[in-house]
């Protein structure tokens, strides 16, 4: 099942980057567990600093 996966991640000095990411997941805690670990590779962020607004499935 697919889940699309909305929210934010804090780039220091007080900004935010929005994210809209599609992710493969056989529930919503997997698609969570999977956006933490491709932001955090990608872009170095820590799990603290991810703020995952919305997950909901893709038609």
């Amino acid at each position: 099942m697919k889940f699309k996966v909305n929210g934010y991640f804090d780039m220091g000095s007080n900004k935010n980057q929005k994210f809209q990411k599609t992710v493969d997941a056989e529930n919503e805690d997997i698609a969570r567990e999977k956006i933490y670990s491709i932001m955090g590779s990608k872009h170095r962020v820590k799990r603290r600093k991810i703020q995952i607004t919305e997950i909901e499935p893709e038609n």
